[in-house]
């Protein structure tokens, strides 16, 4: 509906409604730490991405509201509003995925293209072209961008200079979503399947089967190992991946890691899965058929819907 929402996590209600795009918002990434300001605003960064080919850079500002503003019914103590700051129109086709960093903001899009932004100067720094098709997924990590494609291809990139660092090739078909965290690099594709890479060596360390249809959407948390994924099967799974152990044996398989299934989630959502999001405590997924699901993990990997 070109809008974007807020939603407290823990009532599951929306707290604040933003407009700004004239196309389908499909993608968008804000700051969690924000800052205090000497009114006691408090002031943080959002940047989404839409189908009208524009990346929206937006100011959040969350004030504290008055007692007797507030709902008796709600837990919610601040009210939340969006400005928006500036428009970036570098793209030709639809806006599918960004990242932004410290320095940078990344965007990719349907025309196979990924603009590189300048973060405080809102100005294009470099184009990064290589893809022969749609740019479906970008990651970025300490000054490197990663990008996935219907062709096929992820390719890792030196954001300062523009130039291509490696090529990744090992699906068999498009991929959809990639994940870029620390030095390890995961992948979904329409393959049905998700490769986890090493970053600075390009090697292929572990290939994890089970989704039946297209992989949408990946969550990597390297610090617990697990990984989340979504598929057009309509299934959220649970992965465990655990880095070889020092001294590890000589069988090859094996000194590469080990990745295993943990839970299968099926039912959640009567559509495609388009995300997914994970932290210790909760999984969140969205979907076509307009509903956001919220698995609470709070006591155990077992799980249960929290708000749908």
């Amino acid at each position: 509906d070109r809008t974007i929402k807020v939603w407290c996590i823990k009532t599951g209600k929306c707290i604040a409604t933003f407009e700004g795009h004239t196309g389908s918002v499909l993608c968008l990434k804000f700051e969690r730490d924000w800052d205090v300001g000497a009114d006691g605003a408090v002031r943080g960064f959002m940047v989404s991405g839409s189908s009208d080919c524009t990346v929206c850079v937006w100011d959040l500002i969350s004030a504290p509201v008055a007692s007797g503003e507030r709902n008796s019914d709600s837990t919610t103590t601040d009210g939340v509003s969006a400005e928006l700051r500036h428009v970036l129109r570098g793209h030709s086709a639809g806006v599918l995925d960004l990242k932004m960093d410290e320095r940078w903001i990344v965007t990719c899009s349907k025309d196979a293209l990924m603009n590189v932004y300048d973060r405080k100067t809102l100005t294009l720094h470099t184009v990064l072209s290589g893809h022969e098709g749609p740019v479906n997924a970008v990651g970025l990590e300490n000054g490197r961008a990663v990008s996935a494609s219907g062709d096929g291809k992820m390719i890792l990139w030196d954001v300062e200079t523009g130039s291509c660092i490696r090529i990744f090739e090992g699906h068999e078909k498009g991929l959809a979503c990639i994940e870029f965290k620390n030095d390890l690099i995961l992948s979904g594709s329409n393959d049905c399947t998700i490769k986890l890479w090493r970053a600075s060596t390009g090697e292929c360390l572990h290939t994890f089967a089970g989704h039946t249809l297209l992989v949408r959407a990946l969550y990597f948390e390297p610090r617990t190992g697990y990984i989340v994924s979504t598929s057009y099967d309509r299934s959220v799974r649970v992965w465990e991946w655990r880095e070889p152990e020092a001294g590890a044996s000589s069988d090859r398989s094996k000194s590469k890691g080990v990745g295993r299934l943990v839970r299968e989630f099926r039912n959640l959502h009567t559509s495609h899965i388009f995300d997914v999001k994970f932290d210790v405590g909760k999984i969140v997924s969205t979907s076509h058929d307009q509903k956001i699901v919220v698995l609470d993990f709070s006591h155990g990997i077992e799980g249960a819907p929290l708000f749908i």
